[in-house]
């Protein structure tokens, strides 16, 4: 196996090429699949024994299946990158300018993951601070 890219076959690809986009799109999946897992959880819990609504048994089971495979997909990714935005909050609330100049490389990092406006946030704010010069 090399250690360039070339391996991450179809899905990897794909979601590398949402770059900037990732934390949108696994936040919505994650919220997506939580809302759509306590749904279920209710119909299955309270609603299968009414006349009206028992015939969604089969559906809300289903579903609580589907939304936990999604959950446990889109979670991980989703406290990943929310992770390295609280990190990029964190150091912005730093005062001392040697720590953040220690610190300056994990923000770097962080920016780089997040992308998008995350990273031009990021360029912003040391620009501001006059650890960096803008381009």
């Amino acid at each position: 196996m090399s250690s360039t890219g070339d391996d991450m076959g179809f899905f990897g690809e794909l979601w590398a090429k949402q770059h900037g986009k990732q934390l949108m799109l696994s936040a919505t999946a994650f919220g997506a699949s939580a809302i759509l897992l306590m749904v279920s959880a209710y119909q299955l819990l309270f609603l299968q024994g009414d006349s009206e609504w028992g015939e969604f048994t089969g559906a809300a089971i289903g579903m609580i299946v589907l939304s936990s495979l999604m959950l446990i997909i889109a979670t991980p990714e989703f406290l990943n990158l929310r992770g390295h935005v609280n990190l990029l909050e964190e150091l912005k609330q730093i005062e001392s300018t040697s720590e953040l100049k220690r610190r300056k490389s994990e923000g770097d990092e962080a920016a780089n993951i997040l992308g998008a406006g995350h990273a031009v946030a990021w360029e912003d704010f040391l620009v501001e601070k006059g650890l960096k010069k803008r381009k």
